[in-house]
């Protein structure tokens, strides 16, 4: 089975969560404060959480799914996505909540990544 990158952890039941970094510790008598940076990577359910403040509501993971595969969003080979993928995510329910479709965005977006040459 692959290693999870540094900023993930595995759990006692093999998943995958995100983790955090640390930047930097300090310690001062017995107090130790750390200071994190978050990461730019996220789980399925996380996408899913953040997604809910857009929308007002948490997205059906058979939803997110189909949006997914329909705007051709990859997880890594952790199966996270990146902020990217989050921006684009959420970009798409405010496109939804002005009573358009997944496919016109779908081609939006695929003109805005063939305009930016990725």
């Amino acid at each position: 089975m692959a290693q999870p990158p540094e900023n993930h952890i595995r759990t006692t039941e093999g998943h995958q969560v995100q983790a955090v970094q640390v930047l930097q510790t300090s310690r001062e008598g017995s107090k130790t404060s750390v200071e994190v940076l978050e990461t730019s990577l996220y789980t399925f359910r996380e996408a899913q959480i953040s997604l809910a403040r857009y929308k007002g509501g948490i997205v059906p993971p058979s939803t997110l799914r189909r949006w997914i595969v329909q705007l051709g969003i990859e997880s890594d080979d952790f199966g996270c996505y990146s902020k990217e993928d989050l921006t684009i995510l959420a970009r798409l329910v405010f496109w939804l909540k002005r009573g358009k479709t997944v496919q016109t965005f779908a081609q939006i977006i695929q003109k805005e990544l063939t305009t930016n040459g990725n």
